[in-house]
């Protein structure tokens, strides 16, 4: 009795400790699109459209107020800020995301957060927070204990990042083994380019190590796999590395026109790329003697350095700038040169040291504070129990007394609640009974306009085709029965739509759109994502949503356009129709439209939520939200579909 009063109590308070909220359905599909227009504009090499579309999307996110999209956005745009070398803008956004996946607890876009914000500071010369954060994303991967191939690929490029930072730091031997963990997982992955990615990575350590010979292996085999996918990106590195790898070989004209192939097949819109290969020939002509040519394209490479070069390879470039002036006597040059490497060389360490210093006292500071709190947390607890003591029996005596009164409260409420569950559960028996009844009448009703009168029309259109006559009249005959025959096959398939149990929903809808567009009305049907796996009669239920929604829009709308949208996420499916035509007064349809009553049975059924809304003179639109969890397909559905489609 004791337990039960205690759960009549939590199952009381409950309501009243969580807020209610409304559902408010929006249509989110133009987030996603925005951005996917985004990195098509990328992909053509249209990095200005790219960018536009980009802010479209981070502005329409910000108005909605929709937060899985503005997570969407600032993670995608971060990664093309970097690739433009917007390293500044590229960790702002980079940094929201990261906000963003810890509010929402989500693991794997706060891991992409980290690695993206550990490139940023790479790129800066900030080699250490660099470290920092992309070993947090690597923690964070390696909790997840049954990855999943998303997962997988995702760890492959923290480690393969984590193998480009530690061969910065002239780590040779840490990154060799961080590069061959990265290739190990693109071997286990079957996944050609992000083998190729970890394997440069492996011919940069072997580069540096002196072994030659298999440096220029793993470079030819990068190459190919960058040939045969179309990469030029790739390619490009693979040439500029082997071009290095030649250099060190002494191999000179292998070299230079290595380093030229680059060249020949650089497009615009990769910045960071030409500027290597350039430096790269002047290194060349250095060693080959000839200054002068050195000279000439150490000048066009510096040009562009400054802009498209992080700090840590600004380093060499005022290196090797120093030590071809010094060659041609241009000492004052070579001094200014000089200078500006000793200068950037001594910032990166003073800035390292200052960051030690720094954490040693946030480590510090954490650590005083700990033992505050744990100090006045002791406190407390000995105040409380001073206070729980000298008042135990009364809080016992007034609990008792609450859930006594509250149990009696309670089972009345529970016993109100029993019989409206029934009623209702009565009623969906009810209509659901009554729309089985419907659709087997539209079956029996298809079945006869198919076999009945469209056969008899096609009869009739054999025997006129029997009569060898080119008069006007039979053409025209001919082509009336046609299009009558067409027409009856149309209203059989709207009153039973077989391919719902054939091809499934998705092309029942596409079917459907594509019988009912008009020369008067343009019908666009969008589907996103993947449609969860439905039950046959759930399917059909959208069907008749979709059906009656757009019936509606046909009938009395009077629009020129309509939008159907269907959109898969996880378990949920959102349905939205929408029309330009002129629009209803929602509160006297809601009372009389026998329509509007069968789309709210059919969406109830589903267990689905409904929302309407209409402005006179603005059009209409539809939301629907369906949770397939509760209408996915039985294992008997499925397995009697499997054994259907093998045989």
């Amino acid at each position: 009795m004791r337990n039960f009063c205690i759960v009549l109590f939590l199952w009381f308070l409950l309501p009243l400790l969580v807020p209610a909220s409304s559902l408010v359905i929006r249509d989110t599909t133009r987030v996603f699109r925005l951005v996917e227009l985004a990195l098509e504009q990328h992909r053509n090499g249209s990095p200005d459209s790219s960018d536009y579309y980009f802010k479209q999307a981070d502005a329409l996110a910000d108005k909605m107020n929709f937060e899985n999209g503005k997570l969407h956005v600032v993670g995608n745009y971060s990664v093309f800020l970097y690739g433009q070398l917007r390293y500044s803008e590229a960790l702002h956004y980079a940094e929201k995301a990261l906000q963003i996946s810890l509010r929402q607890h989500n693991n794997p876009r706060a891991a992409a957060a980290y690695n993206t914000i550990a490139l940023q500071y790479q790129a800066q010369g900030k080699l250490k927070y660099a470290a920092q954060n992309l070993m947090l994303a690597i923690a964070i991967s390696s909790k997840i204990s049954q990855p999943v191939a998303k997962d997988l690929s995702d760890r492959r490029k923290y480690l393969n990042n984590l193998s480009s930072l530690f061969l910065d730091l002239n780590d040779i031997e840490k990154g060799r083994r961080y590069a061959l963990q990265s290739l190990e997982i693109a071997l286990q992955l079957k996944d050609t380019i992000a083998a190729g990615n970890s394997l440069i990575n492996v011919m940069v350590a072997e580069t540096l190590s002196g072994n030659l010979t298999d440096a220029e292996k793993y470079g030819k085999q990068y190459l190919t796999i960058g040939r045969s996918h179309g990469d030029i990106q790739m390619q490009i590195k693979a040439l500029n590395n082997l071009a290095d790898v030649y250099r060190r070989q002494k191999r000179y004209p292998m070299a230079l026109d290595s380093y030229n192939k680059a060249l020949a097949i650089l497009p615009e819109t990769l910045p960071g790329n030409k500027v290597y290969s350039l430096s790269g020939i002047s290194t060349v002509f250095k060693e080959m003697g000839d200054i002068k040519r050195a000279e000439v394209y150490f000048e066009k490479a510096f040009l562009i350095a400054e802009q498209e070069l992080g700090r840590t390879q600004l380093i060499d470039m005022y290196l090797a700038g120093a030590e071809i002036k010094e060659a041609l006597g241009d000492y004052r040059k070579a001094l200014t040169f000089r200078k500006e490497h000793e200068r950037l060389n001594d910032s990166l360490r003073n800035q390292e040291a200052q960051q030690t210093i720094q954490e040693l006292e946030v480590q510090y500071q954490t650590a005083q504070n700990k033992k505050t709190i744990a100090e006045r947390d002791l406190k407390i607890v000995e105040q409380g129990a001073e206070l729980d003591r000298k008042n135990k029996w009364i809080i016992i005596y007034i609990a008792l007394i609450t859930v006594l009164v509250l149990s009696f409260i309670f089972i009345r409420l529970i016993q109100m609640q029993k019989r409206k569950t029934a009623s209702i559960e009565q009623k969906r028996k009810l209509l659901e009974a009554q729309l089985k009844g419907e659709e087997k009448e539209r079956a029996r009703t298809a079945k006869e306009l198919h076999d009945g009168v469209a056969s008899i029309l096609s009869a009739a259109k054999l025997h006129i085709n029997s009569i060898h006559q080119s008069t006007p009249v039979y053409s025209e005959l001919n082509q009336l029965l046609e299009i009558a025959v067409q027409e009856i096959r149309n209203i059989s398939h709207n009153l039973a739509p077989e391919m719902i149990l054939q091809e499934g929903l998705a092309y029942a809808i596409r079917s459907f759109c594509h019988r009912i567009n008009r020369s008067d009305i343009r019908i666009d049907c969008y589907l996103l994502g993947e449609i969860p796996s439905l039950r046959k009669n759930s399917q059909l239920l959208i069907y008749r949503i979709v059906q009656e929604a757009v019936t509606n829009i046909l009938k009395h709308a009077e629009a020129s356009e309509a939008i159907i949208q269907l959109v898969g996420e996880d378990d949920r499916l959102l349905i939205t129709i929408e029309d330009n035509g002129k629009g209803f007064d929602f509160k006297q349809i809601q009372s009389q439209g026998i329509g509007f009553r069968n789309l709210h049975a059919r969406v109830k059924m589903l267990r689905g939520d409904l929302d309407i809304r209409s402005v006179i003179g603005n059009g209409t639109s539809v939301f629907i939200e369906i949770d397939c969890s509760k209408n996915k397909k039985s294992k008997r559905e499925k397995t009697s579909r499997h054994i259907a489609t093998s045989s």
